[in-house]
């Protein structure tokens, strides 16, 4: 899918954003941006392309809402991402085509089981990742 010029400039930022100098070491806790831009105006696309031209095996997504929760694994999938998703979320079963759970336990072992850790996980709980830093480190 071809991206529009605002898109292309924020897949751009991203990429110089995470961009390491030559010889850096990555940092203990990973590569990190936030992007900000309007309502519709492409951040679920830009995020996917991102990935794709970084080539990123472990991707964190947070969303505001369980609608762009699953909009966004349909998103991804339409632009290619076949990695394993987890979902941090309340949905279950018909709701959504990928595991989802709101427990740390189960969502370390859901990511042990799927060969990976934390693997594009779609979350709308921020604190999460604080829970999984602190039991695996």
């Amino acid at each position: 899918m071809d991206l529009r010029p605002h898109q292309r400039e924020a897949v751009d930022a991203i990429l110089r954003a995470l961009e390491l100098p030559a010889r850096a070491l990555t940092p203990e806790r990973g590569l990190r941006t936030q992007v900000v831009m309007a309502t519709g105006s492409g951040k679920t696309l830009v995020a996917a392309r991102s990935a794709e031209e970084l080539h990123a095996n472990r991707v964190l997504v947070l969303v505001p809402s369980l609608d762009l929760l699953a909009q966004t694994e349909t998103a991804w999938r339409e632009g290619g991402r076949s990695g394993p998703m987890i979902g941090v979320s309340s949905l279950r079963g018909e709701e959504v085509s990928f595991p989802n759970t709101t427990d740390v336990d189960d969502l370390l072992d859901l990511s042990r089981q799927q060969g990976a850790a934390i693997t594009d996980a779609l979350s709308s709980i921020g604190t999460v990742q604080n829970e999984i830093d602190r039991r695996t480190s």
